[in-house]
């Protein structure tokens, strides 16, 4: 009878565990989290300190004006801009079907900013700097594009929002 190695069975075990602790860790502390929460909710929460009148909803049917995506590519989308069009301030939230909405979600709106710093950087310096600091979250579901102040308190907004649907 052989005898196994318990210097190789030890080795065997770590390397088992420390992937079982990387793949455990993954799931709670980083990646995407998929919620649950409804969109009107989120909407709600992430708009009460918006006011209405600098920072209307736009009609669905004009979105593809401001970011190049279709509406029917994802379940919902809503966006709030501000009318003052000296202003980058602008908000966009989507609650996503699939991972391709989500990329295609991210692109468009990459390619928002992107158009958006070109066009303040000739004569606005501080809408160039609220859209150099432009925030894009996306979640599993959810997405958020937001320029404005404060984004960090938007995004703890965002990602309370979502956590209340859970």
């Amino acid at each position: 009878m052989k005898r196994r190695n318990p210097v190789f069975l030890n080795i065997g075990m770590a390397i088992t565990l420390c992937l079982l602790t990387f793949i455990l860790g993954q799931q709670i502390f980083g990646g995407k989290i998929h919620f649950k929460a409804a969109f009107n909710e989120v909407i709600s929460k992430l708009t009460q300190n918006l006011d209405p009148e600098v920072y209307p909803q736009v009609e669905t049917s004009a979105l593809r004006r401001y970011i190049d995506l279709d509406p029917a590519a994802v379940n919902e989308i809503s966006m709030y801009r501000n009318e003052d069009l000296m202003s980058a301030g602008e908000m966009v939230i989507a609650h996503f079907e699939n991972p391709q909405a989500a990329k295609d979600f991210e692109t468009a709106v990459q390619n928002r900013i992107t158009s958006q710093h070109d066009i303040y950087s000739g004569y606005a310096p501080e809408q160039t700097a609220l859209m150099e600091n432009a925030l894009v979250d996306i979640q599993d579901n959810y997405g958020l594009y937001y320029v404005g102040e404060n984004t960090a308190g938007m995004d703890d907004a965002f990602i309370s929002a979502l956590k209340g649907g859970q």
